[in-house]
């Protein structure tokens, strides 16, 4: 009703066909209404119900009425009227289903209920998770691939005829009457069009001539028109010629005085033949429009079309089947005539409708993938919400093609239902996803239920169709079954297996989610590894193996080329920057005993790269790799698994060539940064071969590439190279195993220094934000902006303590007690919020760990321990002033001594500044929504209010204002 209202405003009119094929939307329609009632079911309460589903309920209805509304640009009147009418049908149907529906669906009782419902089977089906089945997925794979190769045998139905429904007696009757009459049905129509009525005539004319030639032949069985009446000027003046030059005056005569002899013999009256003789006599000239007008009024007007410009004149062919194709070659080269007929006609309409339909498919897909895109605000998320979509039409072409059915001009409106329902799912499945990813919130199920329910009923409302007997009810039917079972297989499986695949199963295992711009760079870095080692280990065939002359000369060659792999490798890299920290230009000159420390695969590459004169103790796993394995062993890398003691021999020559070599004393890569205990074999062949010991101090390799990771992160990586340790230099020791312990505390503390130096704040930028990613586009940016005017919180980590326990009064989503845990992970942090939404989604942030805690809380009831630190960021302006005194007294009471306060709000007796802070927080608090208010308004406090209250308490009040347009002010708060 609500359609039909708008549309009689808007045109007044609708096309019957349109009406009647836009029932088919209920079923979309139907589906937003379902998805209410079921998530109602799931959560007793309407306004959680409205909260969960306003997102994915509009984006849907928004994307499938866009697709609708492209009808406008067809060519097709039917469609374009069907377009509005579906548009308008899904626009009253959202607006009701979140506006009006709540208001009669809800109850009190309803409400009251606490427990969860009863579980249907339909409910237990949908808490089935068979994305995890490798199994299932690996089929999923074959049939697209299968269902790709055979989508191409299907195609249009160009002829309606085979749509029509005839039963046995009918078609007996129609072949009966085919016999007896075969041409009487085949009518073609030549139309001879002109910039008038008499050009048009007269190329008809012409085309007559031709007909008549083809009669003779007996190719056209007959033919009638207008040429036998209503001639050109042009060939009536040349009947007038022809007929002035054969009767001349003479003939004229003569046949006149024959007729009156004859008539005269007969007994005819002397005046009998004087009306012939007026007619043989009078001066012929061409018709005028008035008597044309006559005949065509009355017997021709079918045959004549004329408009201002343009004039045609038909001319009807009956022809047998068998010989119309020659009559369309016959006028295959006439410009002036047109041949058609009702297979012809059908065939164009067809054919602009599967034209308008292709073009659809494609506006309509770019609309979503723009519209998901927005939403999102990640490509990878609307890939992972589109690709099922594009895979559920490869599976329903694909199936299609195998049973043999065509897209026809009926079924082909199904196409839209499918569509709009895959694309409703599809959102409903991300957003589930996406709200358990964000706060923990598992709508999943509800969701994946609600589509269930609603592909069942719309599969028993169209699939009923399956038992008509008439051809193109039933292709609806057949299309409908396969298309909306392919829609909820390929969501339901696909979109949760992907989503696992980019975010969960990593943020499981603590990585970092994958994202496109990660995932290209690092496939990009391993394909340029995997074929560089091919590159390399050719060469080592090559200078090794093979080489004819000086065999270490060979060997000099190929590990120049090794070396300058290994550079490349890292320096194609541009996410990964390198600083090289070499104070006394160390250049290798001299062998030594290199010892680094170990936490990822670039260290290697790293160590490979110093110089080409170095060999490595290497893992015996990379040692048995294919062609890696080839690469290391050829550059006489020695496995850490046998005995340093054994293969002295080997490192002894080799170290006589000049050679230093590389030893990981840790012996395996550490997964959190943290330096494990040195074992002795480096320092043992230090000591046997009398070789200096050259530490060298690798940082940021382990957040660059994580052990058995592949994602290549945007890191920064450091090599400091700390002075030679002589062989004799008895300061660390005499011994091996003295020395071992006494460098490996000196390296640990070296690196300390390092570590502290490189991870300032905005070491952890990165990492701080792919907490945030994927969580909507709106947080993921607000948490850049704010981070970044922040500093990255620079300041609060030089004042806050490194370790002990510190409160967070307002932390919102949680980025600053994430970048303080850090950079200093011995902090335990605890933070709280009165925005329940903010906690959440701080709780549910991969990096979170029992050193981080939220909590949802009013400040003014939360029950505080003793802390070592208390920090009120952008808070107090919230509370009433008697409530700003009485938290900051609070805090006052819980803080350890020696702790400190941190408060930062806007101050009020900073005038001008002032007016700056409180518009931002307008901006903040009333447009833009990121943070709630008690509704009582915001009460800035002023700077010597904080300042008299920590007098009377007895603690400092030191200022720190860093800021030049608002008035934001730092007062740290310590005792005295």
């Amino acid at each position: 009703m609500f359609s039909l209202a708008l549309l009689y405003f808007i045109k007044g009119s609708i096309s019957v066909i349109a009406l009647g094929t836009g029932s088919v939307i209920l079923g979309i329609a139907v589906n937003y209404s379902l998805h209410v009632f079921n998530h109602y079911r799931h959560t007793h309460n309407i306004r959680q119900v409205i909260t969960d589903l306003t997102m994915p309920l509009t984006v849907g209805s928004f994307t499938t009425i866009g697709g609708f509304l492209c009808l406008q640009f067809v060519k097709s009147e039917m469609l374009k009227d069907l377009g509005l009418f579906a548009a308008f049908s899904l626009v009253g149907a959202s607006l009701c289903s979140l506006i009006f529906l709540p208001h009669l669906i809800t109850s009190a009782e309803e409400d009251k209920r606490t427990s969860p419902p009863a579980l249907s089977w339909i409910d237990k089906l949908a808490g089935w998770r068979p994305e995890h089945n490798k199994i299932i997925i690996g089929v999923i794979v074959l049939l697209t691939l299968v269902f790709g190769y055979t989508a191409q045998y299907v195609s249009f139905e160009p002829d309606m005829m085979r749509m029509n429904f005839m039963n046995d007696r009918l078609k007996k009757a129609d072949t009966s009457l085919n016999k007896i009459n075969a041409y009487s049905l085949q009518s073609v129509y030549l139309i001879s069009t002109g910039n008038h009525l008499d050009d048009a005539l007269l190329k008809n004319e012409r085309a007559t001539a031709v007909t008549e030639q083809l009669k003779q032949k007996g190719i056209v069985n007959k033919y009638s028109g207008v040429s036998s009446f209503i001639l050109s000027k042009d060939l009536q003046k040349e009947k007038i010629r022809r007929w002035n030059t054969y009767w001349t005056t003479e003939k004229k005569q003569l046949l006149l005085a024959s007729l009156r002899a004859e008539g005269q013999a007969l007994k005819y009256n002397a005046r009998a033949f004087e009306p012939f003789s007026v007619l043989l006599n009078k001066k012929y000239e061409p018709a005028n429009d008035s008597v044309v007008s006559i005949i065509r009024k009355n017997f021709l007007d079918d045959y004549i079309t004329e408009t201002p410009g343009k004039a045609s004149v038909i001319t009807l062919v009956k022809i047998t089947p068998q010989h119309r194709q020659l009559l369309y070659d016959a006028f295959e080269n006439n410009t002036g005539t047109t041949v058609i007929d009702k297979q012809y006609l059908t065939g164009r309409f067809v054919e602009i409708i599967n034209a308008d339909f292709g073009s659809i498919a494609l506006m309509s897909s770019i609309l979503v993938f723009v519209v998901l895109l927005i939403t999102y605000g990640r490509i990878e998320l609307t890939l992972v919400s589109f690709i099922p979509m594009f895979i559920s039409w490869i599976w329903i072409l694909g199936i299609m093609g195998i049973l043999g059915i065509t897209f026809n001009i009926v079924n082909i409106i199904i196409s839209a239902l499918i569509f709009g329902l895959g694309d409703d799912y599809s959102l409903f499945i991300m957003d589930g996803l996406l709200q358990e990813y964000k706060t923990g919130k598992k709508n999943l199920a509800s969701y994946k239920s609600s589509i269930l329910l609603s592909a069942i009923t719309t599969i028993a409302g169209l699939g009923v169709l399956i038992f008509a007997k008439h051809p193109a009810l039933r292709s609806i039917a057949l299309i409908a079954i396969i298309g909306i079972l392919c829609v909820v297989v390929i969501g339901q499986l696909l979109i949760p297996f992907l989503f696992n695949f980019l975010i969960k199963n990593r943020i499981r295992h603590h990585r970092f989610p994958w994202t496109f711009s990660g995932l290209f760079k690092s496939a990009f870095a391993f394909s340029y590894f995997a074929a560089g080692s091919v590159v390399v280990a050719l060469a080592a065939l090559i200078f090794v193996k093979l080489y004819p002359f000086n065999r270490e000369r060979g060997k000099l060659i190929y590990h120049t080329i090794l070396s300058s792999f290994a550079r490349s490798l890292m320096y194609i890299m541009p996410n990964v920057k390198k600083t090289i920290v070499n104070p006394l230009k160390e250049d290798f000159s001299t062998p030594a005993v290199i010892i680094c420390n170990h936490s990822s695969s670039l260290d290697v590459l790293l160590a490979m790269m110093l110089h080409p004169k170095i060999i490595l103790f290497i893992n015996k796993r990379v040692w048995n790799l294919p062609f890696v394995g080839f690469v290391v062993r050829m550059a006489d890398f020695f496995p850490t698994t046998e005995n340093a003691e054994e293969g002295l021999a080997t490192i002894t020559e080799r170290v006589k060539q000049g050679y230093s070599v590389v030893v990981f004393p840790e012996g395996t890569r550490s997964e959190d940064g943290t330096i494990k205990r040195f074992h002795k074999g480096a320092f043992y062949v230090a000591e046997k071969l009398q070789l200096d010991i050259l530490p060298i101090l690798i940082h940021g390799t382990g957040y660059a590439l994580s052990k058995d990771d592949f994602l290549v992160k945007d890191g920064a990586v450091t090599l400091s190279f700390l002075p030679r340790i002589k062989y004799n230099d008895d300061i660390f020791g005499k011994g091996y195993t003295a020395r071992t312990k006494s460098i490996s505390r000196y390296f640990k503390a070296s690196f300390e220094v390092l570590r502290k130096q490189a991870e300032q704040p905005a070491y952890y930028n990165e990492q701080l934000r792919y907490n945030y990613i994927y969580k909507g586009p709106v947080l993921e940016w607000y948490m850049r902006i704010k981070v970044r005017l922040e500093k990255n919180y620079r300041l609060f980590n030089d004042l806050l303590p490194e370790k002990g326990s510190i409160l967070d009064i307002g932390c919102g989503y949680g980025f600053m007690p994430y970048m303080m845990h850090f950079t200093a992970p011995q902090r335990i942090i605890t933070g709280i919020d009165y925005d329940e939404q903010k906690i959440a989604t701080a709780s549910h942030c991969f990096s979170k760990n029992e050193n981080i805690r939220f909590e949802h809380a009013d400040v003014t009831e939360y029950p505080f321990e003793a802390y070592d630190a208390i920090v009120m960021m952008d808070i107090l302006h919230y509370l009433q002033p008697d409530q700003q005194k009485f938290v900051i007294e609070k805090c006052i009471r819980s803080i350890k001594p020696g702790g400190l306060i941190i408060i930062r709000d806007g101050n009020k007796d900073l005038g001008k500044r002032q007016r700056v802070t409180a518009l931002t927080e307008v901006f903040s608090t009333e447009i833009f929504g990121f943070n709630k208010t008690s509704g009582k308004g915001l009460f800035f406090l002023s700077g010597s209010m904080i300042k008299e209250i920590a007098a009377a308490h007895g603690m400092e009040c030191r200022e720190i204002d860093e800021t030049t347009y608002t008035s934001n002010i730092i007062f740290v708060l310590k005792h005295a």
